[in-house]
């Protein structure tokens, strides 16, 4: 494998961790209607620029929707030598975590 998968649970202490970069991969639209806080939006397509704009020595954390696009994502730039995540569940499951923490 050549990317690894993260729970929604760990994405703040895994981000923190590793001073990760979280990319929501989902439209423009989508993300401005609501995204993990520090997420920067690089939509999946637009994939083909994304070599030249993320940074290689960082650790990256991809979120989609449900998650199986950002998986298709975190393989490619895993091939690229790129160490990434993909949140397992995507935005739907990091929702869950934000709404929990606002309650508390």
């Amino acid at each position: 494998m050549t990317f690894e998968t993260l729970y929604a649970k760990d994405l703040m202490n895994t981000q923190r961790e590793e001073n990760a970069l979280v990319i929501d991969i989902r439209s423009r639209e989508e993300y401005y209607k609501g995204h993990w806080t520090g997420a920067i939006v690089y939509p999946y397509e637009e994939t083909d620029s994304w070599g030249r704009n993320l940074p290689y020595r960082r650790t990256l954390i991809l979120y989609c929707d449900h998650g199986g696009t950002s998986m298709q994502a975190a393989r490619k730039l895993g091939r690229k030598g790129y160490r990434v995540y993909t949140v397992i569940g995507g935005y739907e499951a990091i929702k869950k975590i934000q709404e929990n923490y606002f309650k508390n």
